[in-house]
């Protein structure tokens, strides 16, 4: 059942009063628009530049999202019930790009959302793994590592010191199995105050639209290069990538009380 940590009866918005009622649901849908610096994501067939000056292309883009919690204009938390949480953003899967979830009504003012996977996930039994945690797909385990990749990012670049000319980022760990290792897990806090606030009603649809800006992988916190690092998975600066990667996302605009459409 739906349910806050707190009962909700009545909210208001800046036009009109609205009722939202804590025993009904409405759509949430957050839509994950794929930019690098002022330009839009195109696989395979255009190039990009970081700031070392590095042109590069991108091939492969796939990250897990997950945990997700909403806090409400009232300071009231609702987190998605677990196993309704586990998404993959696949680049090349149009439809894994705007993923879509049942939340009870209310106007919401902050989206909360784990990038990875925590520890109790990738320590799952096997036969638990379903959905897009299945191992045997994706490409987003390392059973070598008994481990999830979180985020994975691949391309050319002339750059690149590999024999194919590609650069390939695959970063996991979160904490360690058997023993201690990076723990590359962020917690990605957006404040949808700004640029709209998400108000969810019954049989209706909030859209919240994210720019995700790939740039910040090689531009963010930290200074990434691709000819110092072409390969980045276990070992080499992960933990830097994964630092500026939870830079990405940028809340751009909220789309309320859209007529849902089931295609």
């Amino acid at each position: 059942m739906l349910s806050l940590v707190a009962t909700v009866t009545l909210f208001s918005c800046a036009k009109d009063d609205i009722t939202y009622e804590n025993n009904k649901s409405g759509q949430l849908k957050i839509k994950f628009d794929h930019i690098v610096g002022g330009k839009s994501l195109v696989l395979n067939d255009y190039n990009y530049s970081n700031n070392s000056g590095e042109q590069f292309n991108v091939e492969n883009l796939k990250y897990f999202v997950s945990n997700i919690q909403l806090s409400n204009d009232r300071g009231e938390v609702y987190t998605v019930p677990k196993k309704e949480s586990y998404f993959l953003i696949d680049a090349e899967n149009k439809p894994s790009l705007q993923p879509k979830i049942q939340v009870p009504e209310g106007k919401y003012t902050k989206l909360q959302f784990v990038l990875g996977l925590d520890s109790l996930t990738n320590t799952l039994p096997v036969e638990e793994r379903t959905g897009v945690l299945d191992i045997a797909k994706n490409g987003m385990y390392w059973s070598w590592n008994s481990g999830y990749i979180f985020f994975k990012m691949e391309g050319n670049s002339s750059a690149s010191t590999t024999a194919d000319k590609k650069f390939r980022y695959h970063i996991g760990l979160f904490g360690g199995y058997d023993k201690p290792t990076k723990n590359n897990i962020k917690t990605i806090q957006v404040d949808l105050s700004p640029a709209g606030a998400a108000e969810v009603k019954e049989n209706l649809s909030s859209d919240i639209h994210l720019m995700v800006d790939l740039s910040k992988v090689f531009d963010g916190k930290n200074k990434i290069s691709i000819a110092t690092n072409s390969t980045v998975m276990v070992t080499g600066p992960n933990d830097k990538i994964a630092e500026n990667y939870s830079e990405m996302f940028r809340h751009d605009h909220t789309h309320n009380f859209q007529k849902i459409n089931n295609e």
